[in-house]
């Protein structure tokens, strides 16, 4: 994901990580539901396999243009609100089949 993001951040300098690695405090202090299982806590491999993208304030080809790289490239993409309009970007987890 780390290369991903990289990569897009040579064409598009505005790309904004909003969010990757977190904890069940993390949801509590945004005023969101704590969470039993989240991609964005860290897996069995050690690793976070979710992180989100800041879309609020872009134009919606922008944002559907970043969401169909990530998909191009084999990642899980959603676009929702849960603080903020935001595009959230996974990878297939193996602890948590099937979750984006």
């Amino acid at each position: 994901m780390r290369v991903a993001v990289g990569t897009m951040i040579l064409f598009n300098q505005d790309i904004l990580v909003t969010d990757m690695a977190r904890g069940h405090q993390d949801y509590q202090k945004m005023g969101l539901k704590s969470k039993k299982h989240s991609l964005h806590y860290p897996q069995s491999d050690g690793f976070v396999h979710a992180m989100d993208l800041r879309t609020k304030g872009y134009s919606e080809t922008r944002n559907n243009l970043l969401s169909t790289y990530f998909k191009v490239l084999g990642f899980n993409t959603l676009r929702h609100v849960g603080t903020a309009d935001h595009l959230h970007i996974s990878l297939s987890s193996k602890d948590r089949p099937g979750a984006i």
